[in-house]
């Protein structure tokens, strides 16, 4: 068995390998931006807020009764507010009794599906079950949450 040896004149020399490593390092971290970047399709992903997709549907107008869509809820604080339609829909709150999402639920976006059963009615469905929303005439996000 032979070693080799680091040193001038071979390619394993300093100016040989740094430029490699420092190559390779960026073509990770292109990656990883490239990746972090990729398109949801106008739906809110995980630690994607959904006011980014806010006039897509059916978070803005044009969200159709008998439709099911792709939906992000946000659930930080617990649930309550759903925006759909370009207005916020409520149900009765939910939450671990800490202003929390419930156990089990992704924290502080839950992905789902979302129905407008009625013109007043919407269905989110998750994983964990299903919750209902009404409708008001809300326009401003109506809540706090840090």
């Amino acid at each position: 068995m032979s070693v080799v040896k680091a040193g001038p004149g071979n390619d394993l020399s300093r100016r040989s390998i740094v430029p490699r490593v420092l190559a390779c390092l960026g073509l990770c971290i292109g990656a990883a931006l490239l990746a972090g970047c990729s398109s949801n399709n106008g739906q809110a992903g995980v630690g994607q807020d959904p006011a980014d997709v806010a006039n897509d549907v059916p978070y803005g107008p044009g969200a159709e009764v008998g439709v099911t869509y792709d939906y992000s809820l946000y659930v930080h604080c617990g649930v309550e507010w759903a925006r759909v339609d370009g207005v916020w829909w409520r149900t009765d709150p939910l939450n671990d009794g800490n202003a929390n999402p419930p156990d089990g639920w992704d924290n502080p976006y839950h992905r789902g599906e979302l129905t407008l059963r009625e013109p007043n009615v919407a269905d989110f469905q998750g994983p964990e079950g299903s919750v209902e929303f009404e409708r008001t005439d809300i326009v401003d996000t109506p809540y706090e949450c840090e």
